[in-house]
């Protein structure tokens, strides 16, 4: 009997300390075309579960200059449905604000509906679970711009590595 007691406490020892050893563990996330979007509205809500882990995912590059305070961001993002950081009915974009030590290939044809974008692969890590608050201007349903702001907002993203890419695969605009 005292045999059979020390293995099961050897068990639940050895269960105890597996399960200590793996919560601090880092997951890596590599985003693909299936799961971009739920991985990415997963870490709107929940920013934490992500600290610590390594990112990969391919974007377009991004320039956002809040309306303001005139301060430029340089984004990694694809376009996806309103709701996620927009609230003027209008799609909106879901990705980061990259922080990255070398050269960001400039935007191109980031207001226009084509796949035609400057596509890069990233790697890298959140800097933190602090959102970034971006002050933009709405948009009508024409598309025009209108004189009304709202904010967006997104998360600090720290390359590791950076590297342009032929995007003409990737789907520009991610949905559920």
């Amino acid at each position: 009997m005292n045999i059979l007691l020390k293995k099961i406490a050897l068990l639940f020892f050895t269960f105890v300390l597996c399960i200590g050893c793996c919560t601090g563990c880092n997951t890596n996330y590599s985003l693909t075309e299936k799961t971009f979007f739920r991985v990415m509205t997963n870490m709107i809500y929940y920013p934490e579960q992500y600290l610590g882990s390594l990112i990969e995912l391919d974007c377009f590059v991004y320039e956002i200059t809040d309306a303001e305070t005139e301060t430029e961001y340089i984004c990694g993002v694809r376009k996806c449905s309103s709701g996620y950081g927009c609230t003027c009915g209008q799609d909106t974009i879901i990705g980061f604000i990259l922080e990255y030590n070398g050269d960001i290939p400039e935007a191109k044809n980031q207001s226009e509906d084509t796949n035609e974008k400057t596509w890069i692969h990233l790697q890298g890590k959140l800097v933190n679970a602090d959102k970034t608050y971006i002050n933009v201007f709405a948009y009508d349903a024409e598309g025009n711009r209108t004189d009304n702001t709202e904010q967006i907002y997104m998360y600090r993203f720290q390359v590791i590595n950076l590297y342009e890419i032929d995007g003409s695969d990737l789907a520009y605009y991610v949905t559920k």
